[in-house]
This record gives C-alpha cells, structure tokens and sequence, in this order.
C-alpha cells in the first residue's frame, strides 16, 4: 500500500519538473545595445524575435539557433543610403550576421529589395561585402516535364509538389520529375485533394452513389482506401492539422477525420457541436454556425507571426510592426505550408521563405483556368 503514495508523488514531481523545463525554454527580456533598445523573445527552443528601436525606427528579425543565450545580439550598426535605412547584426558565439532594412518608412525583406534591382541596396551591398552576409538565392535553370516548366533546383530539399492533371499525378521534387496514373477517366469537376508529410491524397468522386474510396500516394506506390462509410458527392477536405485530414459531408450534416497513415476514420460531430480550427488552435462551434458557409482551416501564421495579403502584396506582422515580403501581380491564392508561403500567379507556382525568398516553382498552363485543389505540396 505504501507505494501508491510514493509512486504518486514521483509523478507529481516528474510534472513540475516538465513544466518548469518548458517555462524555461522560454523568455523575454528587454536591454540595450549601444543606442538601439532590444526585446528578445526567445521561444520552442530555437526562435529569436527581435523587435529592435531606435527613435522612430523600428525593425523585427527573426533569428533561429539552438544555442540558448540571453540578450544574443552582440552588437548593432547602421548603414544608410538615401531612403534606405540598414541595420547590421553581429550575434555573440555566431559567425553569422542579418541584415534589415527599411525603405521609406516601411520595413521590407532582403529578398524583395533585390527583387526591385534597388539601387541603394546595391550600393550597400558593396560597401558591406567584407561582412559575407548570405543573401537570398533563385535558380532560372528548368526542365520541361510533359506539359510542364520545373524549376527543380528552386524546390525545397524536404519538399516534394503534387500536380493533378486530370488522370493523374506529376509528382515533382529538388532532383526529379515522376507521373503516376491515377484514374482510367478524367477528373475535372468536384477535385477533392491534400497531402500529409509525403502523403498526397484525393477523394474518388465519380460514383453516382457518393464517394466510398479514397486514392493515396506513398512511397513511390498507389494504393486505395476504402471507406466505413459512403459520404456524398458534395463532401469536401477543411484542411489537414497534426497529420489528420478533416471531411465535411454538406449533405448528411456529418464532420469526419481520417489519419491516413493508420488509416484511422472517425465520425467527429455529435450531431449537435462540430470542430474547426483557426490557425491550428481547436474550436468547438455549433451546427448552424458550421453549415453557414464552407468551414476552411486555413492558417495564417508562422510562429508569432502573421501573414496577410493586402493589394498585390504579401505582408508579415509581430504585434503592431509589419515587414513587406514580396509583391506579384495577379495573386490568385496563397496559403502556408509549414515554414513556406505557397503563391499561385497566372499559371505559375512559387514558394517563399525567409532563406530563400521568392522562387519560380512551376509553370502549367492549365492553372489558368482550373486551380481549385489541383496543386498539393507534401514533405519528405
């Protein structure tokens, strides 16, 4: 009897612990550096927010290392050149340093003033060549691929992109370009697609009687799935979150997720409460409130910060500081994907990230006229 309360406290205490680990996995401090105010937030153990000020100038960076150090910038230098202001950091134990800058009173990423061949910035970059800072990269080398333009180097390593083109699957990555036959018929209406990690998947909806299997793609093979239950035509994919794919069926009123990977399917409403997520951050909403409108579990965020589209511009925001990441014309969606924002111009694909900026992923001319669930991206 005397080890249950032994066993018990070892528990309770193993939980403190836990929590006062995570708590100390992050901070936010606030000091100064030189003349330049700083507010460190350090978080999931690898993410810097810098929101860094100077009378009315204010810049954010956002830093990633392993090593845990407090107040990490070492020191700050400013480099101007007509109305562009750049600020240069020199981070303790790193050999690496950053670069912000702000054009006329806006906050712009690196990638987007090379982007606009800015002459300040070129100025500037020569005269801080001796620093090596890495700046932003794209290849223009590309392959065509049956109706396809592949900008092969410009895709992520772990990243692999899934075209649908009617009958089948382009499958395409950093080093190769693959096509798997999918249907004996076209596909053009009612395309219900999504991919999970390296799981790309798409609902059969070609039976009179409702959709009863589902197709996936994994590890070079196809395979099917079949379903417990017949759900309608007119179901459609809210989105993935934590490797689970969410279903509505807009006919019966039913809510479902499915973790292909075990190929576990579940019915998740009670008839009465049905789940969304904004964000990734769980809601439970009512009936009528979820059957109003299509529910979309589209996410707008990386880490702390917010990602929005205003005009033909893409825009990143840390509380009320906003950085502008790139411009396009014609933006016809954009969403993100893990650490990625995924763009869909014209008939071409790009993707963007703080590393890389914006790069040319695919051109196909279909995407002019039919884009809806066409275009997955997975992750190896």
């Amino acid at each position: 009897m005397k080890k249950k309360p032994i066993l018990l406290l070892i528990i309770v205490l193993l939980i403190i612990f836990i929590v006062i680990l995570i708590r100390k996995s992050e901070y936010q401090i606030n000091y100064k550096v030189k003349d330049y105010s700083v507010n460190e937030h350090f978080y999931n153990n690898k993410y810097y927010d810098l929101l860094i000020n100077k009378n009315k100038y204010s810049y954010i960076i956002n830093y990633q290392s392993t090593r845990k150090q407090k107040k990490i910038i070492k020191d700050i230098k400013m480099i101007n050149n007509n109305n562009l202001k750049c600020i240069i950091l020199t981070y303790k134990k790193q050999s690496k340093k950053n670069i912000a800058c702000i054009l006329d009173k806006e906050q712009v990423s690196i990638d987007y003033l090379i982007k606009i061949n800015n002459s300040d910035f070129k100025t500037i970059k020569k005269k801080i060549k001796k620093l090596k800072i890495e700046y932003p990269t794209s290849d223009n080398s590309k392959t065509t691929y049956k109706s396809l333009t592949v900008y092969n180097k410009n895709i992520s390593k772990n990243k692999i992109y899934y075209i649908w083109n009617y009958k089948g699957l382009y499958i395409l990555d950093n080093e190769d370009n693959k096509y798997q036959e999918v249907l004996e018929y076209d596909l053009y209406d009612n395309i219900e697609s999504c991919s999970v990690n390296d799981y790309f998947v798409l609902l059969e909806n070609n039976s009179v009687k409702g959709i009863q299997k589902i197709y996936y793609y994994h590890n070079n093979k196809l395979n099917t799935y079949k379903l417990p239950v017949i759900i309608s035509k007119d179901s459609y994919i809210n989105g993935v979150v934590e490797n689970k794919i969410y279903i509505t069926d807009r006919k019966n009123k039913k809510e479902y997720s499915l973790d292909i990977n075990k190929r576990k399917w579940l019915e998740i409403d009670d008839g009465n409460s049905y789940i969304i997520f904004q964000n990734n951050k769980k809601k439970t909403i009512s009936k009528s409130d979820f059957f109003i409108k299509d529910q979309y579990f589209k996410i707008t965020k990386i880490n702390n910060y917010h990602y929005y589209q205003k005009d033909n511009k893409i825009y990143k925001q840390l509380n009320n500081n906003k950085v502008l990441l790139l411009e396009l014309d014609n933006i016809k969606e954009w969403f993100i994907k893990n650490d990625e924002i995924i763009i869909l111009q014209e008939d071409t694909i790009y993707s963007y990230n703080e590393s890389n900026g914006i790069r040319k992923i695919v051109e196909n001319n279909e995407l002019k006229y039919n884009y809806h669930n066409i275009y997955q991206i997975g992750e190896k």
